[in-house]
């Protein structure tokens, strides 16, 4: 009714331009038909109806406009999932971490309005009408049922698993890259309202497949919420992972959470989602979300990282070494914040995959090239984007922004990407020099993958090469391109060897602006890897001599650090924690409270007043 309109309206008005705020909404539209309801997103919003299918919560429309400037290339940070719009038309002008999901549109889907617009992602959806990808320079649409595309525009689009997928792009043939099946997926877990109560539905992994979910979708897993632990901010990462002991899931309500250590996952098949794009902000040294666990799902959550320095090695803001398991729309930002006082923050890497098996859909790791304090940004630090040591990772979805060492580094076998947009660090005219790619998989994998895939420049940043892979990489549609420069300033698209004497241009270039390899050409298979010879097992590594409780010091077998009741990033809880505490999934593999270490450093806590989360019913 008018309540509700009036509600999302207001919400609305909140956050259309708030790209920097810390208020955080999640609207949760219950099973009916709304009528007339329009919807409008700004930032930091998910809408998601909570009905046990997309088709028994209806409204007249949801939308994203043009925003900021009169474009929408900043339009980040909101979601839509669980509805059915019945309109003739939606307009969904975003960019990066603006998922679509498990949704039906009746009529046409525009994927922008007038302005630049920068995406995407879309998935298990269904459009009735028209898809039309406007202004997207590049997009990736998974598991979705279309009628009609638009011949499209944009530089970089992928289809896997889709039925009604285009067969081919005018101009630009390496442009569309359609895979017919996804080899292996798992939906988002999401939230269900069903006789007054409540669930986390859990959907299953299935493979090859085509199309959207059926409806209704078998081999869903039903947790209680009797089974979850639900956070609020202000809650510690502490408390948070005790709550967890006992339960199923953790349900993450909107707003942002300052945590004093790692949030540690260690039960097998555990279910972390967040609502209204909880936000994750690590004040030291250490994870926001260390997943040691295997056949983990985490889902829908934003990390910050927060620790004010510049000199002092972290942990990856997102730590994941169990085996299996899935992260749906994974966000990581770094960068220089108002609301924080402006710091100057590091993160060596945003997100790290230590185990096998793993599949990721959707994501946005960001080095923020813009912020709200005079582009301080530019003198915070991010090492890697991602970095796999995990054997058969397959990703939907990658996008890296703006890190100043590899984007992506890439050293288990067999991984698999469909889609990566990357921008390079403008900022940082030395990155080329250094050596540094957009993509690089280390010459000692036996295996790779990658379809779509986009690296660019803007400014006058000049590289020796874009991407870095073995020449028996399967690697197809690979495009760079300068966006305000000359596409000239890549010396290669890729090389196949250290160095730049083994290397590959475009074989379709346009306007001096843009190039597309179309694949990597046949090379020999990789050597086998050579079998090891037995060896004894190693001596512990010595630990610090002795040290405090709480102090600073190095996890052992890692450049990581950690204090007191923290984890290490391998799991095990830190050498300076009190003995009496187990929140780690491992003991500690050195007590220096009983031996003689110093501190290394000391950190300044940054947390601030919590926000109070926001969740509207209706």
């Amino acid at each position: 009714g008018d309540d509700v309109a009036t509600a999302v309206w207001n919400i609305y008005q909140t956050q259309q331009y708030n790209q920097f705020g810390t208020e955080r909404f999640a609207v949760l539209l219950k099973s009916g038909d709304y009528g007339e309801l329009q919807i409008p997103l700004g930032y930091y919003t998910s809408v998601a109806g909570v009905g046990t299918s997309r088709d028994e919560v209806l409204v007249k429309s949801f939308y994203s406009n043009d925003g900021i400037g009169g474009e929408a290339t900043c339009n980040f940070w909101r979601s839509v999932e669980g509805v059915t719009a019945t309109t003739s038309s939606v307009a969904w002008a975003t960019s990066q971490a603006c998922p679509l999901r498990r949704t039906v549109v009746q009529g046409d889907l525009q994927l922008s309005e007038t302005g630049y617009s920068s995406g995407g992602f879309m998935g298990d959806v269904i459009v009735n009408g028209q898809l039309d990808t406007g202004t997207q320079q590049q997009f990736l649409v998974r598991n979705t049922r279309l009628s009609s595309v638009q011949p499209m525009g944009g530089w970089n689009f992928v289809f896997v698993g889709v039925q009604g997928a285009p067969t081919s792009m005018v101009g630009k043939p390496y442009g569309l890259s359609v895979e017919a099946t996804t080899p292996a997926i798992a939906e988002k877990p999401y939230l269900v309202e069903k006789n007054e109560e409540w669930w986390i539905v859990v959907p299953p992994i299935l493979n090859n497949r085509v199309g959207p979910v059926d409806n209704p979708a078998s081999g869903l897993e039903w947790i209680s919420m009797d089974d979850v632990y639900v956070a609020k901010p202000g809650d510690s990462a502490a408390k948070i992972t005790q709550g967890m002991q006992t339960k199923k899931g953790l349900l993450l309500t909107p707003g942002i959470y300052n945590l004093e250590g790692a949030i540690v996952v260690s039960k097998p098949g555990f279910v972390v989602l967040g609502i209204g794009f909880p936000t994750l902000v690590t004040t030291g040294s250490f994870s926001a979300l260390v997943v040691a666990a295997s056949n983990a799902r985490v889902a829908s959550i934003l990390v910050e990282g927060g620790f004010a320095s510049t000199s002092v090695p972290t942990a990856a803001l997102v730590q994941w070494s169990g085996n299996g398991g899935v992260l749906s729309d994974i966000f990581t930002r770094m960068g220089s914040f108002k609301y924080r006082g402006c710091p100057l923050t590091r993160a060596d890497v945003h997100v790290q995959i230590d185990g096998s098996g793993v599949i990721v859909d959707n994501t946005w790791f960001w080095h923020a090239d813009h912020d709200d304090c005079g582009r301080k940004s530019d003198s915070a630090y991010s090492g890697n984007g991602l970095v796999v040591h995990g054997a058969d990772v397959t990703i939907y979805g990658l996008k890296v922004e703006h890190m100043m060492k590899d984007l992506v580094w890439w050293a288990g076998t067999g991984g698999s990407t469909f889609f990566y947009q990357s921008e390079l660090p403008y900022h940082d005219l030395a990155f080329g020099s250094q050596g540094f790619s957009g993509y690089y998989v280390d010459y000692s994998v036996q295996s790779h993958r990658a379809t779509g895939l986009g690296v660019y420049i803007i400014g006058d940043l000049h590289m020796p090469t874009a991407y870095r892979a073995p020449a028996w990489a399967k690697m197809s549609n690979m495009l760079i391109w300068c966006i305000t420069g000359s596409v000239r300033q890549f010396a290669n698209l890729i090389c196949t060897s250290p160095g730049t004497t083994k290397c590959l241009q475009g074989n379709q270039c346009l306007n001096d602006k843009a190039c597309y390899l179309s694949r990597l050409p046949p090379a020999p298979s990789p050597p086998p890897s050579p079998t090891p010879s037995p060896s004894p097992s190693p001596s512990p590594s010595p630990g610090p001599a002795t040290c405090t409780v709480g102090s600073n010091v190095h996890c052992q077998n890692s450049k990581a650090n950690c204090k007191g009741q923290e984890c290490c990033p391998d799991g095990s809880i830190c050498p300076s924690a009190p003995n009496s505490w187990k929140g780690c999934p491992k003991p500690k593999d050195y007590d220096c409270t009983q031996g003689a270490a110093l501190p290394l450093f000391e950190r300044k806590n940054m947390s601030s007043e919590p926000v109070e989360p926001i969740v509207f019913v209706l």
